[in-house]
């Protein structure tokens, strides 16, 4: 390795040019970040030569001597085409830093090399291009250098490789053969899972009619209760009247008997289709058991479609009861349905009783 920063000459021009740059007035906030740059660098450089050194071989073999002259021309002033390309020099150096490091580069340097980056064509034409290079061209050149170097050469033990190659071989092999074996395990247990929830199709047809009679179960039960008040609105209404007339009941005696009859009528229609719909609920109901049934008997059986013809040839009717409640059909239990017939006849009686 070349030692370059770690040296008395390189010290003492690094710290004459920081002393130049203290002294420097920037004209604009370009100016002025570029110079916080500069310092930066060559701090660094004064401080940490060994990191320098070390990190940066590249670039110091192709323009350390360059840099250090730049930096150490006492006759050129500082002006903005010499401070442009010296700072492009330093971020040559700091990207060489950057490529060779293992971590990431301390905050102040990242935010030095971010700013190079996002303000390249505010430098002179010689700096910029020299950024461009840096940007572009010279991470492929370092690795290219890298390669090529005497070190490299050194490594390439091709027994040593071949060894290391098969000794990777079998630990992948072992965690291919590993990961096999995970993955059959959890298609086993996947297909195991399926054939539960989805025995021959069926769970997933019960649970779409058991959706469609849910939402059959909550429409009548909205109706119920709309007809609850219907019987009991009219009747409820009456009787407020009543109460509000109760000094004169007998003026309004004849309007309440007229309005009496509609209002029964209407109360006993009412709880005609009251006791419709409450039947019809009671038979939604019992639906939904039956299907919820099917839904659970699917849930334990697994491969029946592979396993039941076994079965069948040791005993047929071995599982008879499970098909005969798998493929029945869903029973609506009408028996006591109201007929239209029964609410004339309720009619009737009504009309009887008024007239007696």
């Amino acid at each position: 390795m070349k030692v370059f920063f770690d040296t008395n000459q390189s010290n003492t021009v690094l710290t004459k040019f920081k002393h130049k740059i203290d002294g420097i007035t920037p004209s604009d906030d370009f100016e002025k970040q570029r110079n916080a740059l500069l310092r930066l660098v060559v701090s660094s450089m004064e401080n940490k030569p060994e990191q320098w050194d070390s990190l940066c071989q590249i670039n110091i073999g192709w323009i350390g001597d360059q840099f250090i002259s730049r930096l150490s021309d006492e006759e050129e002033e500082l002006s903005k085409e010499r401070l442009d390309d010296i700072c492009s020099m330093c971020f040559r150096f700091l990207f060489e830093l950057y490529l060779s490091m293992k971590n990431d580069l301390a905050m102040e340097f990242e935010a030095a090399r971010k700013f190079v980056f996002n303000n390249v064509e505010l430098f002179e034409a010689n700096a910029k291009e020299q950024i461009e290079y840096a940007i572009r061209d010279m991470p492929i050149n370092i690795f290219k250098s890298i390669v090529n170097s005497d070190s490299i050469e050194s490594i390439k033990d091709f027994n040593a490789v071949s060894s290391k190659a098969e000794k990777l071989k079998e630990e992948w092999e072992q965690d291919l053969s590993a990961r096999e074996t995970r993955v059959d395990r959890l298609k086993k247990s996947l297909s195991e899972y399926e054939n539960g929830f989805n025995f021959v199709g069926l769970y997933q047809g019960f649970d779409d009619l058991a959706e469609a009679k849910s939402t059959e179960r909550d429409n009548i039960l909205f109706w119920l209760r709309i007809l609850s008040v219907i019987i009991v609105f009219p009747i409820l209404a009456e009787l407020i009247v009543i109460y509000q007339n109760l000094d004169n009941i007998s003026g309004i005696r004849d309007g309440l008997i007229v309005s009496l009859f509609p209002t029964l009528s209407l109360a006993a229609i009412a709880i005609y289709y009251f006791r419709v719909l409450l039947f019809n609920y009671k038979s939604v109901k019992s639906q939904l058991l039956q299907i919820d049934l099917r839904k659970t008997l699917c849930r334990f059986i697994q491969h029946y479609s592979e396993y039941s013809s076994e079965i069948k040839k040791q005993d047929a009717d071995s599982l008879e009861k499970f098909e005969n409640i798998i493929f029945s059909g869903i029973v609506t239990e009408d028996g006591s349905l109201p007929s239209t017939y029964d609410g004339i006849e309720q009619l009737g009686k009504l009309i009887k009783s008024a007239k007696s």
